[in-house]
């Protein structure tokens, strides 16, 4: 049974990525009590140890290093478990600043595998997604030419923590949020022989704030256009979904290809059928929606047999320095939303 220590508990996205790995078979050993999240993780997992990272890093029956601190604190963590043989598993963003990355590509050089896991919970813990992306892959709708994503979030301002206005901690809107979208776009288009960034390059980018004029460090929108070979992708994000909207945002993503598109409404049908997880699919033989409900969502079985044996099935270990690298070049190089 795999071990895992949570290091980090700043983000609800911890219960879904301990609960998955609680679910698959993992044993969770320890924690580093730290972080706003950290006693209801206590509460709810009882059997795990609280210890210093020290402490944690040096115990032989930990192999998993999971963190959801503040996003700018997620990398350090990351290199200090791997620096100890560690692998880990971090929420998004994984990584905010490039000397960072830098650090955990040397550390994961070598290694087989993939020692350092990010977990882009938008595809591997949505259905839709999932099997959309598999579909375009096999070219159920032809050649791919053109992918749109939006990612709305609602504000909830008042449920925010100090970190969460501060893009020095947050990693910005488009290393935090279009993370999501850069996973989704390099695993419909990238090809992993064509470099680091199998073959995806960022060609524009744009951040602003327009809704939160009493914080005006914070980004509340964010765009980037990402282009492959003969594929171009525009993606949107933002913290302005209605309070009106019975979740949390209109998540989508459509696919186009030269025989056919594929839409995804990942989280709400607006308007429309009931429930999450919508698939739809145009082409030649009209327009269908697709049943994923039976589809299983394996991420975390995934992960721990890629643990066991060094395997890559969840993704390789380029398909997640890649999609870091890129998000964090569309955060570096934005220009000011809506100026010219």
């Amino acid at each position: 049974m795999t071990g895992f220590a949570v290091v980090g508990a700043d983000h609800l996205h911890l219960f879904s990525l301990a609960g998955g790995l609680v679910e698959a078979g993992a044993r969770p050993v320890a924690h580093v009590r730290a972080g706003d999240l950290i006693g209801g993780y206590e509460a709810w997992q009882p059997g795990s140890e609280a210890r210093d990272l020290p402490a944690v890093l040096a115990d032989p029956e930990i192999a998993l290093v999971v963190t959801v601190g503040v996003p700018a604190e997620r990398a350090g963590v990351a290199v200090a478990a791997l620096d100890a043989g560690k692998s880990v598993l971090s929420a998004k963003p994984g990584v905010t600043r490039r000397a960072d990355l830098d650090r955990i590509r040397d550390l994961v050089a070598g290694r087989p595998g993939r020692p350092f896991s990010v977990l882009f919970s938008e595809r591997y813990e949505n259905r839709a997604v999932a099997r959309a992306v598999a579909m375009a892959r096999s070219g159920a709708v032809g050649r791919i030419v053109h992918v749109a994503g939006v990612g709305p979030h609602a504000l909830h301002g008042d449920l925010r923590p100090d970190w969460f206005w501060d893009p020095a901690r947050s990693g910005g809107i488009l290393c935090d949020l279009a993370s999501h979208q850069v996973d989704q776009f390099l695993a419909l288009c990238g090809d992993p022989g064509a470099g680091d960034r199998a073959g995806v390059s960022v060609a524009a980018s744009r951040v602003g704030n327009v809704a939160c004029p009493d914080r005006p460090a914070m980004q509340d929108v964010g765009s980037m256009t990402l282009v492959a070979d003969g594929v171009v992708g525009e993606h949107r994000v933002d913290l302005l979904s209605p309070p009106g909207l019975p979740t949390w945002g209109d998540v989508r993503l459509t696919v186009v290809g030269t025989d056919g598109t594929l839409e995804v409404r990942a989280n709400i049908d607006v308007a429309g059928e009931p429930g999450g997880e919508h698939l739809i699919v145009t082409d030649a033989d009209g327009v269908r929606r697709v049943d994923v409900s039976g589809d299983a969502l394996p991420w975390a079985e995934d992960l721990l047999a890629d643990l066991a044996d060094d395997g890559e099935r969840l993704c390789s270990q380029a398909h997640v320095l890649a999609a870091c690298d890129l998000a964090l070049e569309a955060q570096e190089r934005a220009t000011a939303w809506g100026a010219p």
